[in-house]
């Protein structure tokens, strides 16, 4: 068990890059302005509003796009299960290094079109369409006993996939193994679920859920898939697509999946 609670937290550390201690200073200012941010937006289901999780599920950086981009992941729940994640990042501005642009980014989690969001009492969003379509997943094996056993089998079941994007040329994406988020115990209407993503280093690019659910027969995994990113891409379980997405028109998604580049502008170093 030592072990591999020190090999989970290594796999963790390793996803992502090192940084100095200035770096390491900006960033965590960066996470302060993106969680304010995030904190200034109410998402409701209907007239619900939805709970904010305290803390961002990862800050990421993607130096793979040369605008040294970074940002940090947010999740809204409905009674624990989730039900809006959002993404709010910022790029370098190249012709006034001094500030940074800020997007919003989000997408509906939820199986119904009436979800919301609102700034400083401000409409931004109705998602107006179902967020995701689940599948059960007949061809895999019963949920297991235990809680660890099931995250074996939703690390299993991921690794099932293959999902390439198309940026200049196409190329795979990651899937990152240590979930983005896992159901606490005792979800309502879930015996266990994760969400994985498939990062470009470790920017989440396309969300794979699960869930294990009581059903009349016996408890059954079920699946779906939500594009976190306006680039095309496709998800393959062999020569099977199950999903694909188009690219979206730039800098600009509404709908279930919302973006609103440079939605804002920030100082280059933030005082939150």
């Amino acid at each position: 068990m030592l072990f591999a609670t020190a090999l989970l937290a290594f796999t963790a550390a390793a996803q992502e890059p090192a940084v100095d201690s200035a770096d390491a200073a900006a960033r965590k200012k960066w996470q302060a302005s993106y969680k304010a941010i995030a904190e200034s937006i109410t998402m409701r289901h209907g007239q619900q509003p939805l709970k904010l999780i305290d803390q961002p599920l990862r800050f990421y950086t993607n130096p793979v796009r040369s605008n040294d981009q970074h940002g940090a992941i947010f999740l809204w729940t409905e009674s624990g299960r989730p039900a809006v994640i959002a993404s709010i990042w910022s790029a370098m501005n190249r012709q006034n290094p001094s500030v940074r642009f800020v997007t919003h980014e989000w997408h509906s989690l939820l199986t119904d079109s009436d979800v919301t969001a609102a700034r400083d009492d401000q409409p931004l969003w109705t998602s107006g369409e179902k967020g995701v379509a689940w599948e059960r997943l007949d061809s895999a094996a019963a949920p297991a006993a235990s809680r660890a056993g099931r995250l074996v089998q939703m690390r299993s079941i991921a690794r099932g996939y293959i999902v390439t994007i198309k940026t200049d040329g196409e190329s795979d994406l990651r899937l990152l193994e240590q979930p983005l988020f896992r159901y606490p115990d005792g979800t309502a209407g879930a015996l266990d679920g994760a969400i994985f993503d498939f990062a470009m280093t470790t920017d989440p690019e396309l969300l794979l859920l699960l869930e294990a659910r009581e059903t009349n027969e016996k408890p059954a995994w079920h699946i779906a898939f939500a594009r976190f990113g306006n680039k095309a891409m496709t998800v393959k379980e062999g020569e099977r697509t199950v999903f694909s997405c188009e690219q979206g028109q730039p800098g600009f998604s509404d709908g279930k999946y919302y973006l609103r580049w440079r939605a804002e502008e920030m100082p280059a170093s933030p005082d939150p």
